[in-house]
Order: structure tokens, then sequence, then C-alpha cells
């Protein structure tokens, strides 16, 4: 590939790391937010996943559009309003305030994230998994960056408003700097779909098997994913963290367990999805009930065992968009990454509000084991009844 494109590449990269930035830090904020807007558990969880709602009801629409009327505008577009999201809730006196700007973020969020993997996608399918990790790597440090930075703002100036604004008015430039960053000739690699009506689009993508293998396994992952990271800092806080640490615990497990992503997907590009995914996702299960329920919270083993977890988390959510890519044509690579989005972050939106009932109910350790080390596991067991996906999008290129 071109010098160029390897450019354009580095700044979705880069964008990816000040998306989660802005996307991981609000978790490290819930305890000072509950007391701001006297919020209960199911409140709190609420807002902490709501803006999956969000995302989940732009995924598919932004895939589309975005292979109809351009990536490089819908790019653009989603960077500027997610820092605009962020800030904006820093203005909220309410739950239903704060629900609104949440489910905003989210959509602004969700045109970025599809958009994004549709271009890594579809540039060089043969390293399809590689360069959809390569996104996840600078997503980790994003994720490790910015909650840290936000947890020693809060514990600083004791406003849960000031690092949040400061992180959203820093996205908002980067987002208006990719007008001159971004070429379009690169980023807009397949315009094949704007012959191709919407309803006949999404027949054509929604009846694929593999399309909807991937959204089963993005939806037994990211449910643990979103479980976690929304609820699992406000946990940490009571259970003796303090902002600053429970970010910096956060931020190895959300960011430095994500740097792995382009080596595991060279691996699973070289090996296969399948033993990949059933690796990661019985190594996820093990190190959740290792950290609910065997390692002291003072240990130097949490960490090394959270970045453990984060690594297996990051990289099955990579392949869930992967392997449903790996099913299409490289004109439907947008409309089918938008389905797995649409559908594992409308149902992962449950997982906080999911989170907060159970904590009330059961417990906070109870909640933890079923939302995240019960659908580990049965995501492990999906792994091992599957099919291989990545050979089929080989055999097809060969038989041209």
């Amino acid at each position: 590939m071109p010098r160029v494109l390897w450019f354009q590449l580095f700044l979705l990269a880069l964008g990816y790391a000040f998306y989660s930035a802005n996307r991981l830090s609000f978790g490290v904020g819930l305890k000072a937010v509950a007391a701001s807007l006297s919020l209960t558990a199911v409140q709190l969880g609420t807002i902490g996943t709501i803006f999956t709602l969000g995302q989940a009801l732009i995924d598919i629409p932004a895939g589309y559009l975005a292979d109809r009327f351009g990536r490089k505008r819908m790019l653009i577009f989603g960077m500027v309003g997610l820092g605009c999201m962020t800030t904006c809730v820093t203005t909220s006196a309410s739950f239903a305030g704060a629900a609104l700007w949440r489910v905003c973020f989210g959509i602004f969020e969700g045109c970025w994230n599809i958009v994004m993997y549709s271009v890594a996608g579809s540039i060089f399918p043969a390293a399809r998994a590689m360069l959809n990790g390569l996104m996840m790597t600078f997503y980790s440090i994003g994720a490790y960056v910015g909650p840290t930075y936000y947890g020693w703002s809060l514990e600083r100036t004791g406003d849960w408003s000031v690092g949040l604004t400061h992180m959203g008015i820093a996205t908002v430039i980067f987002g208006l700097l990719l007008i001159f960053g971004f070429k379009r000739k690169y980023t807009d690699t397949s315009t094949d779909i704007k012959r191709i009506h919407l309803i006949e689009a999404i027949r054509t993508v929604g009846f694929n098997k593999v399309v909807w293998l991937g959204v089963l396994i993005q939806i037994l992952n990211i449910i643990p994913y979103w479980g976690f990271a929304s609820m699992g800092p406000y946990f940490m806080t009571y259970k003796g963290f303090n902002p600053t640490e429970a970010g910096s615990f956060f931020g190895a497990i959300y960011g430095i367990g994500g740097l792995s992503g382009v080596v595991l997907g060279f691996f699973a590009d070289r090996f296969g999805r399948k033993p990949t995914i059933i690796c990661l996702s019985g190594l996820n299960a093990l190190c959740a009930f290792l950290i609910f329920h065997v390692i002291p919270q003072t240990s130097a083993v949490l960490y090394i065992v959270g970045g453990l977890m984060g690594i297996g988390l990051h990289a099955i959510y990579v392949l869930g968009y992967t392997i449903a890519q790996d099913g299409v044509s490289t004109s439907q690579i947008g409309l089918a990454t938008g389905i797995v989005g649409a559908s594992s972050y409308f149902l992962s939106f449950f997982s906080g509000p999911l989170m907060g009932f159970l904590t009330t109910t059961l417990g906070h350790v109870a909640a933890l084991d079923i939302i995240v080390v019960a659908f580990e596991a049965c995501l492990f067991i999906v792994a091992l009844l599957m099919k291989e996906t990545q050979n089929r999008h080989l055999h097809e290129e060969h038989e041209a």
C-alpha cells in the first residue's frame, strides 16, 4: 500500500484513541455523578450504557449512508459530534438530561465507529483482522490515557465535569483537523452500494448466516465488555479505590489490555478466527472469576490479570466485526458492519440497567458473575461449535 494510505489508517487509528478516551472516562466519575444528580443504582447503570442505544439506532443507517454519500463526511461528523456531546453532558442537572446527552453521544460515536471499521476492513481483505486490530491498538491507548487523566482531574478538582469538558474540546479540534487530513479517494474505497436500494441491500446482507454469526459473537462479548466498563469503576471506588486508582485499573483493562489488537488480529488472519476466539473467551471467563473471587484488591497481580482480560475483550470485539465482513463482498462491508454494531449495541444498552438491578437484588459480585463470567462462558461454547469463516473470502477471491 502507498504511504499516503498508511497515513489515512494512522488518522483513523488516532481518531479511535480520541473516541475511546471520551467513551470510557465517564464510568470513572459515576460515583461523583450519582452524588451530584441524586441517582439510584438502576439510573446510574442506565446512563452508564444508554449511549449504546444511540449507537444501535444509527449503526445501520451510518454504514449505508457512509457508502452512499461519503465516508469522509461521516467520519468528521462523528468525531466532532462525539466531542461536543462529551462537553454537553456536563451541563446535566438531572437523570433525564444526562440520559439525553448520552444517547446523542452514542449516535455520533456510532457514525465514527462503523465507518472507521468499514474503511479499515475494505482496504486489504487478506489482512482484515490485523488492520481492524490496528484500530483497536490505538483505541487502547485512548482507553488508558482518557480514564487515567479523568480520574486525576476528578480527584484534584472534585468536579466531575472539568475533565470531560477538556477532553470534549480537544476532540472537537481534532475532528476539525480531519477535514484537511483525510483524502476522499482513500477513505471512500467502495461506493458500489450507491446503485443498491436500502431495502434490497438490507435483505441481501440481513439473510447472510456469517453476518449473524458475527452478531452473536459480538453480543456475547459486548455485554460483559460494557456491563463491566459501565459499573466496574463504581464498584471499585466502594471497595477502597480512589478515583485515580479506579481510572488506572480500568485503563489497564480497557487500555493496555487492547494494545495487542494488531498482534491478535495477525494470529486470527494466520491461524483462523475460531481458535482465536476459543482461547480468548476461555481466558476472559477465567480472568473475570479470579478478579471477582480470588485476587485481593491490594495485589499487583490484579492489574496483570485485568490486563489479560482486557486483551480478550478487545480482540473478540474486533473479530465480531471481522467475521461479518468475511461473509460479504467489499461493497457490502459498511452495511454488514452496521448490522453487527446495531444488533450488539442495542442489547448491550440493557447491560447497565441489568447490572444495576442485579446489584440491588443479588449484590455486585453476583451481578458481575452473571454479566461477565457467564456470558464469556457461553461465548466459549459458541466458538467451539462455529465454523471457520476466514477461508470463505479467501476462497472466493481465488475463484474470481
